[in-house]
């Protein structure tokens, strides 16, 4: 790997573990850096996955250590966005590049629609509803994964009532169990790309760990400023570094 190529890499990496971790859509910087080092959509998205778990159990980590994650409720949450994502991956390692192409791209101009568009009001979450949402929005994790921190957090705080710090720590457990499975799938079709994967996985690590303390000692306001950043960042893919 070049040097330049590392760089890249890492630096995305790092402002997407930032992103991911308090907000979303920090996949709409490293797919786009991935496929320019591995030439391929179906290659990057999957590989996207291996700094996505680093990046969580970082996440995770610097939450615990201000015991702001709700393990039990994550945890429940997490066994129908598992099954979801799964399946996600499944068939998203079954799709063309060209499908996979028009999938990312709509993901992205999701994420960058999130700036202008005001979120409906997630109507409290009641089982089985709960379980039948985060079955869905594990199933996008698993097919797509970019700007799904935007629906968990509509419904860990719209739906659930948290407040926005432990739903981003809720968020980044919910996505570290359902990230492995999925990664499992993308291995067993030889859909991943080490190398590259695992110097992004460096900078999304570092994001991760930065965010995570921070939104423990800073508390939740902020973090409304880090969400619109977040879409300002796929807004600024979409228009500057077309794919």
């Amino acid at each position: 790997m070049e040097p330049l190529e590392a760089f890249v890499l890492a630096a995305a990496g790092l402002v997407a573990g930032f992103l991911n971790t308090l907000a979303g859509g920090g996949s709409a910087v490293t797919i786009p850096a991935l496929e320019w080092a591995t030439g391929s959509a179906g290659l990057a998205n999957a590989t996207n996955r291996i700094a996505i778990l680093f990046q969580n159990v970082a996440g995770v980590a610097g939450f615990a250590t201000g015991r702001a994650v709700p393990f039990r409720l994550a945890l429940r949450l997490a066994v129908p966005a598992t099954i979801g994502g799964i399946s996600g991956a499944w068939v998203a390692a079954r799709l063309s590049e060209g499908a996979m192409r028009v999938a990312l791209a709509v993901s992205i101009a999701f994420v960058a629609a999130s700036a202008f568009v005001r979120p409906p009001r997630t109507p409290p979450l009641r089982s089985p509803w709960t379980e039948i949402a985060f079955l869905l929005v594990g199933f996008y994790t698993g097919f797509v994964q970019v700007g799904v921190g935007f629906l968990l957090l509509a419904c860990l705080v719209g739906g659930l009532s948290l407040d926005l710090v432990r739903a981003n720590a809720a968020k980044v457990f919910i996505v570290l169990v359902a990230t492995v499975p999925s990664l499992l799938v993308f291995l067993g079709e030889r859909k991943l790309a080490w190398a590259p994967g695992l110097v992004c996985a460096c900078g999304n690590v570092g994001g991760a760990w930065i965010a995570s303390r921070l939104a423990v000692k800073r508390g939740g306001e902020w973090i409304r400023w880090v969400i619109a950043l977040a879409a300002t960042v796929a807004i600024a893919k979409l228009l500057l570094l077309p794919s």
